[in-house]
């Protein structure tokens, strides 16, 4: 029987494995690849959440505008319903009417800091405190009753647009008023009284202008505020 011998090809000798050396570089460019993309995580987090605030921002300003528009309407509708009585002739602090143009009226306090504070408005009831500071004594206006609208509270100032108060002198020029065209002659303003002109003819002017100011608070702090213009 023969044997088999050493060089048969079942027991050819293999060639010894070769050790294969690695520098790291893989690992490193692993790690590189790895940096950039915990900066683009941390970049697209940092947008979304800037998006987010952003949205926001204009979803609490929107409804600071709305409900400001909802407080001018109640405000008109006091003008409206006072137009003939001369209630509008003087000042009525408890329904935020003025009579006078009160042009120096800082409504949002930013003359607080400063060493000639203008007149301020009392919006919460504190006596014109400046974040929970007194500003000395400036002229303190009362606003009118809180409005709620939503979650949002909401106060309005109103101003005739005169220069003082008392009974308006059509032709005086003391009150601010629109133009009046050559085709109103004579025609019906709304049934003013005789203050406001009922009826209008060549040598009258329409009633002032009236200016509302509101003041929106909101749940998260936020303070928005409206103006509006208009004359019956």
């Amino acid at each position: 029987m023969r044997k088999a011998s050493k060089h048969s090809r079942g027991w050819a000798q293999q060639p010894p494995l070769r050790r294969i050396h690695q520098a790291g570089v893989a690992l490193i460019f692993a790690l590189l690849a790895l940096v950039a993309l915990t900066f683009g995580a941390v970049a697209l987090i940092r947008a979304v959440d800037t998006n987010v605030l952003a949205l926001g921002n204009l979803a609490f300003k929107q409804s600071g505008l709305t409900a400001g528009g909802r407080a001018a309407e109640q405000a008109l509708t006091w003008l409206a319903a006072n137009i003939n009585n001369g209630t509008l002739d003087n000042d009525s602090p408890a329904n935020g009417y003025y009579a006078s143009s009160m042009n120096t009226l800082d409504i949002a306090a930013r003359s607080a800091d400063s060493a000639n504070v203008q007149a301020l408005v009392d919006w919460d009831d504190n006596g014109c405190r400046v974040n929970g500071r007194d500003v000395g004594e400036p002229t303190c206006v009362q606003a009118g009753p809180i409005i709620q609208v939503g979650e949002e509270r909401v106060r309005y100032v109103i101003t005739r647009m005169c220069n003082a108060a008392g009974p308006i002198v059509m032709d005086d020029g003391s009150c601010a008023r629109p133009p009046i065209p050559d085709l109103i002659s004579g025609s019906d303003r709304g049934g003013g009284g005789d203050s406001y002109g009922q009826q209008l003819s060549s040598d009258q002017a329409p009633a002032p202008f009236f200016r509302v100011i509101t003041r929106s608070l909101g749940a998260k702090g936020t303070v928005t505020f409206t103006e509006t213009m208009v004359h019956f």
